[in-house]
C-alpha cells in the first residue's frame, strides 16, 4: 500500500493462513485514513517540562489546581506562581499560565504567545478535543480586560452542541458545563472572539490490550489471531483449526475468548466452543441453538446484547448466558428497517459500526424498537471492508478482499464524528484468506 508501512509476516502466518488460499499480489486501497495519518506517538504517562503530553494529563493536570481553588497560593494574580500537581515548575496565576500549568509548558506565555505558530495550530471548532484551547485575543471587550484563555475539556454529547471547560480569569479556578457556541459569551468574553487551537505536542491517550479475532476459512475451518490493539502487531497467530465445522458460516459473532455464534446457510444458529493455545485450534461439536436465523450480520456488544440484520432489518436480542443453549438467547425485536450495511461491528454496549457497498463507515446509538441514532463518520472509499471487526477501545480492523487487513484509531468511538478517526499502519497487506471476521468485544480500552 502506497504510504504504508507494513510489518513482515511470520512463517507460522503464512503457512497457516495462506496454505489455504494464497494471496493476491495486486491490493485493493483501503481508505485514505489508513495512509495519510501517522500513528499515534506513544509516551510514558508523565510527561516532562515542555514535552509531549497525553490529552488525559493535560486535563488532570488542570483538575489539580481545580481541586485545589479555595487554597490560598491559587487565588488568582498575575503577579504570582504557583506549583503544578508534581511541583516540577511554578506558573503564573492567570488564565494563560492556567492553560500553560497543564499543558506543562517550560515558559509562561500570554494570550498571545499561546497563538504562536511554533506553539498551537489553529483548527475549526467542531475539531475540538480535550486539552485543548480557546483563545481570545481580540482587543474590543468594552473597557474590561480583553484577553482570555479557556482551556477545552470535552464534550457533552454526540452532536456536540455542549461542551465543558476550564477557566481561570478570577478567584477561583471555574469549572464550567453545559457551556454551548450559541451562547453570547463564554467565561465573560464574546463567544465570536474565541479561536481554537492545538497544541503542537499534545498526543492522544493510546490503548492497550489484544484484540482477539476468530475467523472462517472458505472450507469451515477456524483460525484465531491476536494482535496488539496498539501497534497492530500480530502477537500470535494466524492459528487454523484441522477440523472443518462441515459448512461454510454466514455470519458469526465472538461472545467472548471460548465462545463463537455463526449461522449456517439453512439459518441455524449455532454454538461453538473454542480452545486455543499457541499451536493449536480445536472446537467441539457446534451446538445448535435453533432455526430462523437468517441473518447475513452478527455482531455482540460484550454487555449481552446481540444484533443481527437481515434484508436490511435490525434486530436485538439478549444475550443470558457465556455458554448460551437455546434459551439463553431471547430477542428483544425489530429495532427498525433500512439497515442496509456490508459490514457490522459492536464498538460499545448498544453502539454498532458499519460500512455501505457505497462505501460509507456509518455509526449507531440503538436505544430500542425505533430509537436510534446514525452518524456518518466517512462519506466513501470504505466499501472496500468485506469485515469490519472492533475489539472495543476506538480500535477497528477492516479486511478486503485481496487479504489486507487495516487498523484504525476513533479517539472518541461515541461521539458521532469521524474527525478523530485515523488510520495506523497495516497489520498486513496480504494473507488474510478469511471469509468472515469476528473479534471478541471490550477488550481494549
Amino acid at each position: 500500500m502506497p504510504g504504508t508501512t507494513i510489518k513482515a509476516m511470520t512463517a507460522v502466518f503464512v503457512a497457516a493462513v495462506t496454505a489455504v488460499t494464497a494471496a493476491t499480489a495486486t491490493a485493493t486501497a483501503a481508505p485514505a485514513e489508513a495512509v495519510t495519518t501517522a500513528r499515534t506517538v506513544e509516551v510514558t504517562a508523565t510527561s516532562t517540562i515542555g514535552g509531549q503530553i497525553t490529552r488525559s494529563e493535560v486535563l488532570a493536570r488542570a483538575a489539580d489546581w481545580y481541586d485545589r481553588r479555595h487554597d490560598a497560593d491559587l487565588t488568582y494574580d498575575q503577579g504570582a506562581k504557583a506549583w503544578d500537581v508534581g511541583r516540577t515548575r511554578q506558573y503564573r496565576r492567570d488564565c494563560s499560565g492556567y492553560v500553560g500549568m497543564a499543558w506543562h509548558l517550560g515558559y509562561d506565555p500570554n494570550t498571545d504567545g499561546l497563538d504562536e505558530s511554533t506553539l498551537t495550530v489553529p483548527i475549526s471548532r467542531a475539531e475540538l478535543r480535550p486539552g485543548d484551547l480557546l483563545n481570545d485575543r481580540v482587543n474590543d471587550d468594552g473597557g474590561r480586560y480583553p484577553y482570555h484563555a479557556i482551556l477545552f475539556g470535552g464534550w457533552e454529547n454526540a452532536a456536540k452542541t455542549t461542551f465543558w471547560y476550564y477557566s481561570f480569569g478570577s478567584t477561583p479556578v471555574a469549572k464550567v458545563t453545559g457551556a454551548s457556541f450559541g451562547q453570547s459569551s463564554l467565561s465573560g468574553h464574546p463567544t465570536s472572539h474565541y479561536r481554537a487551537l492545538r497544541y503542537r505536542k499534545i498526543v492522544d491517550d493510546g490503548v492497550s490490550g489484544t484484540a482477539s479475532v476468530y475467523g472462517v476459512l472458505a472450507d469451515g475451518r477456524l483460525t484465531y489471531t491476536a494482535v496488539d490493539a496498539a501497534d497492530g502487531t500480530r502477537t500470535h497467530g494466524a492459528v487454523t483449526s484441522g477440523a472443518s465445522l462441515g459448512f461454510v458460516p454466514k455470519a458469526m459473532a465472538t461472545v467472548n475468548f471460548n465462545t463463537i455464534l455463526v449461522t449456517s446457510p439453512a439459518g441455524q444458529l449455532y454454538r461453538v466452543d473454542v480452545i486455543t493455545n499457541d499451536t493449536s485450534l480445536t472446537f467441539a461439536a457446534p451446538v445448535p441453538l435453533g432455526g430462523g436465523w437468517t441473518h447475513d450480520l452478527l455482531a455482540y456488544d460484550g454487555r449481552g446484547s446481540l444484533y443481527g440484520i437481515a434484508a436490511g432489518a435490525l434486530r436485538r436480542y439478549t444475550v443470558a448466558a457465556t455458554k448460551p443453549g437455546a434459551g439463553d438467547i431471547t430477542s428483544d425485536g425489530l429495532i427498525d428497517t433500512g439497515f442496509t450495511l456490508k459490514t457490522l461491528t459492536a464498538t460499545g454496549q448498544d453502539w454498532l459500526l458499519g460500512t455501505t457497498s457505497g462505501g460509507e463507515l456509518l455509526s449507531y446509538r440503538i436505544r430500542g424498537a425505533g430509537d436510534w441514532t446514525r452518524y456518518e463518520l466517512k462519506s466513501s472509499t470504505w466499501q472496500v471492508f468485506t469485515d469490519l471487526v472492533s475489539p472495543g477501545g476506538g480500535v477497528y480492523f477492516g479486511h478486503n478482499a485481496d487479504g489486507g487487513l487495516y487498523h484504525y484509531l476513533d479517539a472518541d468511538p461515541y461521539d458521532g464524528s469521524g474527525a478523530d478517526l485515523r488510520g495506523l499502519d497495516a497489520v498486513d497487506a496480504q494473507g488474510w484468506s478469511q471469509v468472515l471476521l469476528s473479534a471478541q468485544p471490550a477488550t481494549v480500552a
